[in-house]
């Protein structure tokens, strides 16, 4: 479109059907341009909208950088019945005025009328010209003529257009007639053929001599660009948000890939402070130290055979201290407690922060802007799953709660196997029955030993060979002490072997008894050391543990019960982002319907008929709605929806992630990114497509067979004389056609029974005009050939 306007240029909507023809013309505009300006206002305030407009396209029009003089162009259209008596005039005055005020020196008002720069085109609605009522438009017309040639402060005015409802062809429709002046506009100031002569000599000033009203007999078959292209980025945005929300509403998955998805969680660690986590065993180790139990317990029980039962005391002393005691607290004992508490609220904090990290987690690892929010209804069963679990465990800790409800009675105090520990040592025998004991075994043993020996020694002394019968002699016993004695001292070692053997029985028999009457002793203590660490690890036995309990409980609850909130938040948000995608999807479903076009299940079969127009006398599509919905179809950047899906709601992804905000909540974002998706619409014409084209050339064979039969004035001006007024170019008239497809164009357009001369337009818009004008008549001669015209409109030579 920047190609498309040569000079700076405004469009003029004057009241309802002006402001009616600027809207049919910026839907058919490819694209904006700094040349071109648009005001839709009334009559009265056309100095007011059009001051600031004129200084914005005329720096445009220096800056373009081509060196030739400042030229303005100013097309208004309004319905000369429409308004008050003077509001045409009042529109030219004050747009007269404010170029004579403010751009005198750019456009001097005493040029000869071939070399003024700034022209006012003034296309009017007429009705049927033979009517009653077009004795007005006549006084209103005369009335604006008389003051362009009255010399106004600026002459701006160049020609009165007039376009008659009545037409060769029929009656047309208001919409028709909106289409015939948005067609014109298009033609002359958008088609890139300005500076062409056909063009340049219709929007110049008339000679001194010339009339200003002019007739204009316009048809088109065309392509509205801007809302084709508004459809195709509504319908691809409707695609890609579709495949959106199939994914968000997927039904629900199996529970284990549920619970995978929300593994990040780790919601089985959250409460560990108030399990058996660091606060947790603060707060039991204090309640244990208030109510006194036993911390300076064994690490290894040790009961040697002979301990006493008052050296077993001494030597474990912790066991056998009571494992709670009933004391009042201290101020020392309040300050801990206090820091006790401070800690827990650490603690509680912690759970928070570890809740709310892991639905981050769960939401970076599973519902990040890559994802495509494809695991959302997986994370969304587990994150319900998990709350469920804490319900229940919540339910678990209220019967919990129950138990330990301080307005209850105390039970009595708690002590482990403390009476079986007692009675396991007033069984254990006394030390001197056991060393007495120890002694009577030991003498047995010795005299045992020692006369068993001195027996075996003598039995192999008279077997020996030195002994000789002696030996054998009923004198043995008178004889044998002089035989030890010359041995050496063997007498004394039967003596000696029954002392070993006999403290190693005594000693052996008081380990072994000793060991097996402390057995049980030691099995007790053992049980006691084992029940009293885990009392103290529960904060001890008495009444502060319980109060310990009770508060870790509290604790856990609050936490837990912050846990679920959180997660149900989460899973509103959840429900927040599908239905954002809801009404993003509906919202642009609303556009199309807007558009007249109801989504069918693929974009390539939509009936796009409504939003092309039914067409009319003059006016139609250049190519069948089922055409172009294919080919606005093909014409995506992205051809793949999945694909697209993806890319919509990575550029459509909030700032702040889910957690925060909802993906595709700005709608002016999805607009950008669908526009991007249909870009390649504007790089290639429908007209170059195989199908397109040659489409498009059938439809020009029809509509031009009966296109110059039709092209007829309103009227045939007529002299003073009743003779007919020829004025200038009458009759004349071209084909505005786009380059694009210009092949399979022309061999259409060259089938024409009326042959007009083709301008190929460079802009690459699919339409077609065909134009004729009858120039250069007075008001006066007009309204005496519509006096002279019977009601049917004189149709042109040839016509049938």
């Amino acid at each position: 479109m920047d190609a498309a306007v040569s000079y700076p240029t405004v469009l003029l909507g004057l009241g309802r059907f002006g402001q009616e023809v600027i809207g049919r013309t910026l839907q058919s505009l490819e694209a904006s341009s700094p040349l071109l300006g648009v005001l839709r206002c009334e009559p009265s305030g056309v100095a007011a909208g059009l001051q600031p407009l004129l200084e914005e396209l005329l720096r445009a029009g220096r800056s373009s950088g081509e060196r030739r003089d400042q030229r303005l162009d100013v097309i208004a259209f309004g319905a000369a019945l429409q308004g008050g008596d003077e509001d045409l005039l009042t529109a030219c005055e004050q747009a007269a005025r404010l170029l004579a005020e403010g751009y005198g020196t750019m456009f001097p008002p005493d040029r000869p009328p071939e070399q003024r720069t700034a022209t006012l085109h003034l296309v009017v609605q007429v009705p049927a010209l033979s009517s009653p009522r077009a004795s007005v438009v006549f006084a209103r017309l005369a009335a604006l003529e008389s003051w362009a040639r009255a010399r106004p402060v600026f002459p701006i005015l160049a020609r009165i257009w007039v376009v008659s409802q009545q037409t060769a062809a029929g009656t047309l429709t208001s919409e028709e007639m909106v289409s015939t002046c948005a067609s014109f506009a298009l033609g002359l100031v958008a088609s890139g053929l300005r500076t062409e002569d056909e063009v340049s000599r219709r929007m110049a000033h008339p000679a001194r001599d010339e009339g200003l009203v002019s007739f204009v007999s316009l048809a088109s078959v065309e392509l509205p660009e801007s809302r084709l292209r508004t459809y195709a980025a509504a319908r691809a945005a409707y695609d890609g948000l579709g495949v959106l929300v199939a994914r968000v509403q997927e039904p629900g998955t199996d529970a284990t890939l549920a619970m995978g998805a929300v593994s990040a969680l780790h919601h089985d660690r959250w409460l560990a402070p108030f399990v058996e986590g660091q606060a947790a065993q603060l707060s039991r180790r204090l309640a244990a130290e208030l109510s006194r139990s036993p911390l300076d317990l064994p690490a290894e029980i040790r009961v040697g055979p002979l301990d006493t039962p008052e050296e077993i005391r001494a030597n474990h002393s912790g066991l056998f201290k009571p494992a709670s005691v009933e004391t009042s607290p201290t101020t020392v004992d309040q300050a801990r407690t206090d820091e006790t508490f401070r800690a827990l609220d650490r603690a509680e904090a912690e759970v928070a922060t570890s809740v709310e990290q892991g639905i981050q987690a769960v939401f970076d690892a599973s519902l990040g802007p890559s994802s495509g929010l494809s695991q959302l209804p997986a994370v969304e069963q587990g994150l319900k799953r998990v709350i469920a679990q804490l319900h229940d465990e919540q339910a678990q800790e209220d019967a919990t709660l129950r138990k330990l409800d301080p307005s209850q009675p105390p039970g009595p105090p708690v002590d482990p196997h403390r009476e079986e520990l007692e009675k396991a040592l007033l069984e254990l025998p006394s030390k001197r029955m056991a060393l007495g004991a120890a002694a009577a075994l030991a003498l047995a043993v010795l005299l045992g030993v020692s006369f068993g020996t001195l027996a075996f020694m003598n039995r192999a002394a008279s077997v020996s060979p030195q002994a000789g019968n002696a030996l054998s002699s009923p004198q043995l016993s008178s004889t044998a002490t002089p035989v030890a004695t010359g041995s050496g001292g063997l007498e004394v070692l039967p003596w000696i072997l029954g002392v070993l053997v006999a403290a190693g029985a005594g000693g052996g028999w008081l380990y072994f008894v000793g060991n097996h009457t402390r057995k049980e002793v030691r099995r007790v203590m053992k049980l006691r050391r084992d029940a009293l660490e885990s009392l103290v690890s529960r904060g001890g036995g008495g009444r502060r543990a319980k109060q310990a309990e009770l508060q870790l409980v509290v604790r856990r609850k609050r936490a837990r019960r912050g846990a679920i909130l959180a997660l149900e938040n989460t899973v509103a948000r959840l429900h927040a982002v599908r239905h954002a995608l809801l009404e993003a999807r509906d919202r642009k479903r609303q556009e199309l319907l807007a558009l007249g076009v109801t989504p069918a299940a693929e974009a390539q079969l939509d009936d796009l008929g409504p939003l092309l127009g039914a067409g009319g006398l003059l006016h139609g599509s250049l190519v069948p709605p089922e055409v172009i919905s294919r080919w606005i179809a093909s014409r995506r950047e992205i051809s793949e929806d999945r694909v697209w899906a993806d890319r919509l709601l990575e550029g459509a992804w909030p700032e702040g992630g889910l957690l925060e905000d909802v993906p595709c909540g700005d709608s002016a974002r999805i607009d950008e990114l669908s526009r991007r998706q249909v870009q390649p619409m504007a790089e290639r014409s429908v007209l170059d497509d195989q199908e397109g084209g040659q489409q498009a050339a059938d439809v020009l064979r029809d509509f031009g067979a009966r296109m110059g039969a039709v092209l007829a004035p309103p009227c045939q001006p007529l002299n003073a004389h009743g003779d007919p007024v020829l004025g200038v170019r009458p009759g004349e008239g071209f084909v505005i056609a786009p380059s694009a497809g210009r092949d399979t164009l022309d061999a259409g357009l060259r089938d024409m029974p009326t042959r007009l001369p083709i301008l190929w337009s460079p802009s690459k818009a699919a339409r077609v005009i065909f134009l004729r004008t009858w120039e250069g008549f007075s008001v006066e001669e007009m309204s005496r050939g519509a006096r002279a015209t019977p009601q049917a409109v004189m149709a042109p030579r040839g016509a049938r």
